[in-house]
């Protein structure tokens, strides 16, 4: 009896134990934030006050009194584009905060209120932003990293799956003042690409950061910066133009912009006209023809674009164009390399004077190679025209005149073109097309303008996307000596 009595207690004592661990793993952790999100403390100032006790670069700042800010976490550490620091913003302005530890992003998410109690804490500035840490760095300047035993007692985690809506800006609004209430927020650019020097780039360099140019039509940039850590530096920029999205910074006089992730960057848009081409071809009324007869004061018409170093998997990068514009007329037998402002084949004859051939008004765009390989070299330089879609459009078909130009000449290397396809901004896969005359080629000691036909059959129809088609050299020339001069003219589209 006293056996079983005494069973009969321990299985009542164990009974209650489990039925308090069991309601006490009900409970939330200590640190969790109420249901509301709402974690009971108020901000008693601004990010712009106290950013404004900061008087003077160089010289930190301590808080000595009870100090309490709120913000939104406009970035965090998730993509690795930023590295133990985030930022918060409130509606006078933005203030970095320098953290220590890995994966803050599980504790401060982009979009997650926080409150932090900054007494205790330091200002100080790194390149002229103001940051705020826990410590002052008497070895580089500025602010130590806030310890992460002391985040708890300084910041105070409120809701999360706060939206922060962009404040779309001009870079001529942004400052390199350390006051600037953009300075750590988010903000957007419209209108935007990235520069045509980095468009052959990924986000990053391989062994260091990345700084990339953006910039819009009217040629108003801003450095973009990505760090190698972050995990899409080796992603190549993307090729359009468009919205871009990202946290502002400066770094002296340097006005800065860092996206946290790719989605931040919208560039669907065609590019900005410049010499290597721009826009896109609107298939309005069939059929739509292209000359260059006014490439020398209008550039491309619209939607024709020169590249080079292109393959049958890259659409090619912005190519060099002789001299830089197509402002002056080049004669047939100029050697350079590049893409260049040509008197047309037709109505002339191979033994054209250079005077004659510059007082010509029908003009054709040309292009001749040099043996240099990668760097517009041979083999890939391509005539590449964007279609901006065929919707409710069947039987697409392409004519053109191909031009061999050098016939005074003594014989040289053959150049073989090819006529393919591709789809989106920047394909990564181009389909060749059918030609009549079947193989088309330009050569050096050779004057010849030869009419081509592409029919692309059903391929092309009803593509709501944008279509590449290009004009194309993917082989070496072959043969010795120069390679040649070669030109296109009376570009035409039809349609059904």
């Amino acid at each position: 009896m006293i056996i079983k009595s005494t069973r009969t207690w321990l299985s009542i004592v164990m009974i209650v134990i489990a039925g308090c661990l069991l309601a006490g793993s009900c409970k939330k952790k200590f640190d969790d934030p109420p249901g509301t999100g709402d974690p009971g403390i108020v901000a008693n100032t601004t990010i712009k006050a106290l950013k404004a006790r900061y008087t003077t670069l160089g010289t930190e700042v301590a808080i000595e009194d009870d100090v309490v800010i709120e913000g939104i976490v406009s970035c965090d550490d998730r993509s690795g584009n930023f590295y133990q620091q985030i930022a918060i913003q409130d509606s006078t302005g933005g203030i970095l905060l320098r953290l220590a530890g890995n994966n803050l992003f599980n504790n401060y998410p982009v979009g997650r209120k926080i409150f932090v109690k900054c007494k205790g804490l330091y200002l100080g500035d790194y390149g002229r932003m103001i940051q705020l840490g826990g410590g002052i760095d008497a070895v580089g300047g500025g602010v130590t990293l806030l310890a992460v035993n002391l985040q708890d007692q300084h910041i105070i985690k409120g809701a999360v799956g706060h939206t922060i809506i962009p404040k779309v800006v001009t870079v001529a609004q942004l400052s390199t003042n350390s006051q600037d209430p953009y300075i750590n927020t988010v903000i957007r650019l419209v209108g935007f690409e990235f520069s045509g020097s980095d468009l052959s780039k990924n986000y990053a360099d391989d062994d260091q950061s990345g700084n990339r140019i953006i910039k819009d039509c009217s040629n108003n940039q801003i450095t973009l910066r990505t760090s190698n850590y972050s995990n899409f530096a080796t992603l190549p920029v993307a090729q359009g133009n468009g919205e871009i999205t990202g946290v502002y910074s400066i770094f002296s006089s340097t006005k800065q912009f860092t996206i946290r992730d790719t989605t931040d960057v919208r560039f669907y848009g065609a590019r900005c006209p410049t010499p290597a081409g721009g826009g896109s071809i609107a298939l309005t009324t069939s059929p739509v023809t292209l000359n260059f007869d006014a490439i020398g004061t209008g550039g491309l018409p619209a939607g024709v674009y020169i590249k080079q170093d292109a393959n049958a998997g890259a659409l090619g990068n912005e190519a060099t164009v002789y001299q830089g514009s197509f402002t002056t007329q080049t004669v047939w037998n100029q050697t350079s390399l590049g893409f260049k402002n040509f008197a047309s084949a037709t109505g002339l004859t191979s033994t054209a004077t250079s005077t004659t051939q510059n007082a010509s008004t029908n003009r054709a765009l040309g292009a001749r190679q040099t043996g240099t390989a990668n760097t517009g070299g041979d083999p890939g330089y391509a005539f590449a025209f964007q279609l901006a879609n065929t919707t409710g459009k069947t039987n697409l078909k392409l004519e053109f005149l191909l031009q061999s130009l050098d016939g005074i000449s003594a014989a040289g290397r053959t150049t073989t073109w090819k006529v393919d396809y591709g789809f989106g901004d920047d394909p990564g896969l181009f389909t060749a097309a059918t030609t009549i005359p079947a193989t088309l080629t330009t050569a050096f000691g050779t004057f010849a303008s030869t009419p081509v036909t592409v029919n692309f059959g059903t391929a092309l129809n009803n593509i709501s996307q944008r279509i590449w088609i290009r004009i194309v050299a993917l082989t070496n020339t072959t043969g010795g000596g120069n390679r040649a001069s070669t030109g296109i003219d009376d570009v035409r589209f039809s349609w059904n």
